[in-house]
C-alpha cells in the first residue's frame, strides 16, 4: 500500500496520558507530508507491570487466556485516548481493534507472534480514514482469543503490519536513535545514522527487542528509531554501519507572539508543552491585565526585533497590524509562522519571496485549521486542474444550527458560544474568510496570486430560501481560453447545494472539506476540523516543528562517518 507510514509510540514516549500531544503533533507531521498513518501504541508507562500484578494475584498465571485479555487493555486504554485526543485536535482519525483486521497469532497466548493481517481491510478502513490508531502488543489467536506479543511486543507489531502494507516504519522512543551504549549512562556514547540488521541486534540492547529486529530481518524491512517531532534517528537495515555527525548542544529556539486570543492561547499552551525545542520570550496583547495567568506580556510590538528572537508566531487578527509584523520580522531575519491568512492572502506577491527557497514564512494554519491543505499541494507531482471545498467552519456551524430549526441570529449565537465565532462575525459568514483561504489555495496550485477582493464572494445572507443542504463552497478552475490558449481561472466562493451523499455533501459543523482535482482526472480528498483553538494550534506547532527540525539539520556537519573506531 502506497504513502503509509506505521509509527509505534511506546511507553518511554507515552509515559502518561499528559503525554498525548507528542503522538498528535508527531502523527499530524506524517499526515501533512503526505502519508496515511497507522498509529501503533503500548500501554503507558508501568501500566503493563501493573496490569500483571493484578492479575497474578487474582487468577496466577492457570489461565493464559484471562492474563492476556486483562493485560491488553492497558494498550486499548492508550489508544482510546489517543483517538479522543486527536479528534479534539480535529484530525479524522479511526480507532481500531486488532480483531477487525485479522491480526492473527500463533503461539503460546502470553509469548505468541502475529503471523497474518487481513490488509485488504486495513485499505478499506484507509478509504476513509487516513490515520488509524492501533492497540499493540496483542492479536487474536485461531479461536478469536487474545494473544499477547510478549515483551517488545508493540515493536514486533508495528513492524510486522509495515511489512505487510509494504509501508515505512518509525519506532519512537526518548533517545535520538540507537547508541553504541546507553546514553543516559554513558558520557562518550555515539549514536549511529545507519545499522545494519546484524550490528543492530548486537547493539541495540533493550531499546528494541530482538524478536522485532528479527521480524525486520526476516522480511527484509528497514525501518527508522528516533523521537518524536524531530529529525535525527538511526537508519536499520541499512548496508553499512555509519556513525551519526557530531552535533552541537542545542538550545531552545526562543519565540515572540502576537495575539493570546483563541488560537493565539492554544498555540501558548502547546508551545509551553516542548521546553526543551521552544521557549516563548514575549506575548504581545493589546491589554496585558486580561491575561493574568500569562508571563512575559508586553504591548511592545518592537519585541519582533528583539535579536534574541528567533520566531515571530503571528496569531492576532487585523490585517494591516498583522502584516507590518510579519515584514518586519521577516526582514530583520525571523522566521516568521502566522495564523493571519487576511495579511498573507492580501499581501502574497510582496511575501512570495519568503515563502521560497530558504523559506522564511510559514502559514499552514492559515487555511483549514488542522487540514493539511497547502501541504498536499505542495506535495503534487502533476498539474491541478480544479479545487473545490468547504474551507470556514464557521459557516459551517452557524448553517447547521440554522437547518435544525434554529433563526439565523440564534445560530449566530450559538456558534459564538462554542468558540467557533469572533465577536464580529462578519469576516467569516460573508464569504470574505473563505475567499482569503482560496486566494492562498490559488497561490499553491496554480503558482498566481489573485488578491481576495477580486475573487466573486457571496456568504450565508445570500441564502433566501430554506437552509438545510447549503454549504459554502469555495472553487478555482484552471482552462484555456478558445481563443488563445492562454491559462484561465475561474474562481468563486458562494452558498451550494452539492448533492446529498457526496464527500462535500456530507460535511459537518466545523469540520473542512477540500477536494483536489488534477489533469488526469484524479481527485484528492482532504477532510479535518477547520475552526476552533486547537486544530488551529496543531497546525501552527506542525510549522514550528518543521522549523526546529531545518536548523537541526542545518547544525549537523554536513558528511557522515563510516564506522572504524571511535577515537
Amino acid at each position: 500500500m502506497p504513502n503509509v507510514e506505521v509509527l509505534k509510540f511506546g511507553s518511554s514516549v507515552l509515559r502518561s496520558p499528559r503525554d498525548l500531544h507528542v503522538a498528535v503533533d508527531e502523527i499530524y507531521r506524517r499526515w501533512r507530508s503526505g502519508c496515511r498513518v497507522l498509529a501503533v501504541v503500548s500501554a503507558f508507562e508501568g501500566v503493563t507491570d501493573e496490569l500483571m500484578a493484578d492479575v497474578m494475584d487474582s487468577v496466577g498465571n492457570e489461565c493464559p487466556e484471562a492474563v492476556a485479555a486483562y493485560v491488553a487493555t492497558g494498550e486499548e486504554r492508550t489508544a482510546a485516548l489517543l483517538q479522543g485526543s486527536l479528534h479534539r485536535y480535529g484530525l479524522p482519525s479511526r480507532l481500531v481493534n486488532p480483531r477487525e483486521i485479522a491480526l492473527i497469532a500463533e503461539g503460546p497466548l502470553l509469548e505468541s507472534k502475529p503471523t497474518r493481517v487481513d490488509v485488504i481491510a486495513l485499505e478499506r478502513l484507509f478509504e476513509r480514514y487516513p490515520i488509524l490508531v492501533l492497540p499493540g502488543f496483542y492479536g487474536a489467536d485461531g479461536q478469536g482469543r487474545t494473544s499477547l506479543f510478549g515483551r517488545g511486543g508493540s515493536d514486533l507489531s508495528a513492524l510486522f503490519l509495515a511489512a505487510a502494507l509494504g509501508a515505512s516504519c518509525r519506532l519512537l522512543k526518548d533517545v535520538r536513535g540507537v547508541f553504541d551504549a546507553d546514553p543516559a549512562s554513558a558520557t562518550a556514547a555515539h549514536r549511529f545514522s545507519a545499522l545494519s540488521w546484524t550490528r543492530a541486534l548486537e547493539v541495540s540492547g533493550p531499546l528494541i527487542q530482538k524478536k522485532a529486529l528479527q521480524e525486520a530481518l526476516n522480511q527484509g524491512l528497514a525501518f527508522e528509531v528516533g523521537r518524536p517531532n524531530e529529525a535525527a534517528g538511526t537508519r536499520v537495515g541499512h548496508t553499512n554501519d555509519t556513525w551519526a555527525p557530531p552535533t552541537p548542544p542545542a538550545r531552545p529556539l526562543r519565540i515572540a507572539l502576537f495575539g493570546c486570543g483563541v488560537v493565539g492561547f492554544g498555540v501558548y499552551k502547546t508551545i509551553k508543552r516542548y521546553p526543551e525545542a521552544f521557549e516563548i520570550l514575549h506575548v504581545v496583547v493589546r491589554a496585558p491585565e486580561r491575561y493574568p495567568h500569562i508571563d512575559r506580556l508586553t504591548t511592545d510590538a518592537a519585541v519582533a526585533l528583539d535579536p534574541a528572537v528567533d520566531i515571530v508566531v503571528v496569531c492576532c487578527g487585523g490585517q494591516s497590524f498583522a502584516y507590518s509584523v510579519i515584514l518586519a520580522s521577516l526582514n530583520s531575519g525571523k522566521y516568521v509562522v502566522t495564523a493571519n491568512k487576511a495579511a498573507v492572502a492580501s499581501n502574497g506577491e510582496s511575501l512570495a519571496p519568503y515563502t521560497r527557497g530558504e523559506r522564511r514564512l510559514w502559514y499552514s494554519a492559515a487555511v483549514g485549521g488542522a487540514l493539511p491543505a497547502l501541504e498536499t499541494l505542495a506535495t503534487l507531482r502533476e498539474p491541478v486542474r480544479e479545487i473545490r471545498g468547504i474551507i470556514n467552519g464557521t459557516c459551517g456551524v452557524v448553517l447547521d444550527a440554522w437547518s435544525r430549526g434554529e433563526s439565523r441570529e440564534a445560530a449566530i449565537l450559538h456558534a459564538q458560544a462554542r468558540g467557533f465565532v469572533e465577536a464580529d462575525p462578519t469576516q467569516d459568514l460573508s464569504g470574505r474568510d473563505s475567499a482569503d483561504k482560496l486566494a492562498l489555495l490559488i497561490e499553491a496550485s496554480f503558482s498566481e496570486w489573485i488578491r481576495p477582493e477580486h475573487i466573486c464572494t457571496q456568504g450565508i445572507d445570500a441564502i433566501s430560501d430554506n437552509p438545510i443542504g447549503y454549504k459554502v463552497i469555495a472553487r478555482a478552475r484552471r482552462s484555456r481560453s478558445p481563443e488563445h490558449g492562454s491559462p484561465h481561472i475561474t474562481v468563486s466562493v458562494s452558498p451550494e447545494r452539492p448533492p446529498p451523499g457526496s464527500f462535500l455533501g456530507e460535511a459537518y459543523g466545523p469540520e473542512n472539506r477540500l477536494e483536489i482535482e488534477l489533469d488526469s482526472g484524479e481527485i484528492i480528498r482532504l477532510r479535518a476540523q477547520g475552526a476552533g483553538r486547537w486544530p488551529t494550534s496543531v497546525s501552527v506547532l506542525g510549522d514550528l516543528h518543521e522549523i526546529a527540525r531545518l536548523v537541526e539539520q542545518t547544525r549537523e556537519v554536513s558528511v557522515s562517518q563510516p564506522i572504524t573506531s571511535h577515537g
